[in-house]
């Protein structure tokens, strides 16, 4: 009898299981199908005069009956604002709100995108080009008149957006609620769920100091920033500040090594920093090396002085292409993860060196498994070793750690600290 239960109750674990599976395979694909369709908007409002006064920002859409006020958003803590929309015609407009009543009276600062211009989204494929064309929409407040006659300028019987998806410089500290664990699972099964809930972006711990050189740490797949607590706390702080970049592992890689270009081109802007280091962990690294390029070889622009990848699978996962070819619905940014995909080839297409430096550290300490070669309990070590990678590093080293256990690890942060003072010397600062 005792054996019979023990059966059933297995039984029922393993439908639980797939039950669950078919739950996160089923939202997964909500979640894509959303992503194709939608395109998001942010940008900047300059010019607040008094702090305690409220800004809106106001989306207005073209419809056959003319202007129709969509919905508002309040700028965050470093006044950016941002909206999700679907294809169509648009136009922001931003306004401080002194007496509190919610709507635009004449002299209260205002502006507006443009002269205002429209914002003319078409189609659903997303492309480098058509989402740079919705960065950096600033709107610049000065008294005057509501710049769209005839809209209406109230904002009360409205929808109001959450903060802004795109977080610029915000400070936050490694308890932030925003940093726990489940966080990165829901940005790796339900990008677009994490996009609205947490938004994207470049977190500063501390202050910005312009004395001190910013090092970037970059979390990899279903990862939060908290796990470079250890690493980031080991810094010289009085010659280095830690960012970590937080972002939706689940989408596809180029796109979000787009996003952290734009964003680092950005901050550059605002607090004129011209030299940094990144640190990056297992598909961390892969994003990273598409940004450095991007920053290096497109743009032109040499800030980025040192990269140090961690586990970092150069050579791809063959699971994740397992998941391609057979999961009900696959994660996007396992097509990138795949070997030899399209993403990989590309990435090392430009070299690095010698302009970056590029500080190669593998974990060794895996489990025997059936279904992986030698491995750190996650990536394979053939593929944190590729050829490419060893080929256009200027030094590679292995520690005896798993794939988490390497980020706690003294001899990896010893080696982080090391390629630190290489690249950045004493008379630098």
């Amino acid at each position: 009898m005792r054996t019979l239960f023990s059966l059933v109750a297995r039984v029922w674990v393993v439908v639980a299981m797939l039950s669950a599976l078919g739950c996160m395979f089923s939202d997964l694909k909500k979640e894509i199908q959303e992503e194709k369709t939608t395109f998001s908007l942010f940008g900047r409002v300059e010019g607040i005069s008094q702090t305690e006064s409220n800004v809106f920002v106001l989306l207005y859409t073209k419809t056959d009956n003319g202007l129709q006020l969509d919905r508002y958003t309040l700028p965050d803590d470093t006044n950016t604002y941002s909206f999700f929309i679907t294809p169509g015609t648009y136009w922001v407009v931003g306004f401080e709100d002194r007496n509190r009543n919610q709507r635009h009276d004449p002299g209260e600062p205002v502006g507006a995108w443009g002269r205002p211009d429209e914002i003319i989204v078409t189609g659903n494929v997303k492309t480098e080009a058509n989402i740079e064309a919705l960065d950096n929409l600033d709107i610049e407040l000065s008294p005057g008149s509501f710049p769209l006659a005839g809209a209406v300028a109230t904002v009360g019987d409205v929808t109001l957006m959450s903060s802004s998806l795109y977080k610029l410089g915000q400070v936050a500290s490694w308890s932030d609620p925003v940093f726990d664990d489940n966080h990165g699972s829901i940005g790796f099964w339900k990008p677009m769920t994490f996009l609205r809930d947490q938004g994207v972006g470049v977190y500063f711990m501390s202050p910005f100091d312009p004395q001190k050189i910013p090092i970037l740490f970059v979390h990899g797949a279903a990862g939060t920033p908290r796990s470079w607590k250890p690493m980031a706390k080991s810094l010289d702080l009085e010659r280095f500040q830690p960012w970590v970049f937080y972002y939706p592992s689940g989408f596809r890689l180029d796109q979000i090594a787009t996003t952290l270009n734009e964003m680092i081109k950005r901050l550059q802007i605002d607090y004129g920093f011209n030299r940094m280091g990144v640190v990056a962990h297992s598909m961390g690294g892969l994003v990273s090396r598409s940004f450095i390029l991007k920053h290096l070889v497109i743009d032109g622009l040499g800030t980025v002085r040192v990269f140090v990848s961690i586990s970092t699978p150069w050579g791809g996962m063959p699971m994740a292409a397992e998941g391609v070819k057979n999961a009900p619905e696959a994660i996007p940014s396992w097509y990138d993860v795949e070997p030899e995909s399209k993403f990989i080839q590309q990435i090392f297409d430009n070299p690095l060196s010698p302009q970056v430096p590029h500080y190669l550290l593998f974990g060794y300490q895996g489990k025997c498994s059936m279904f992986m070669a030698n491995n750190d309990g996650t990536v394979e070590v053939s593929s944190q070793l590729d050829l490419r990678a060893q080929k256009d590093a200027k030094d590679v080293r292995g520690v005896n750690d798993d794939h988490m256990s390497i980020l706690a690890s003294k001899e990896a942060i010893s080696y982080l600290n090391q390629a630190l003072d290489a690249s950045f010397s004493e008379k630098d600062n």
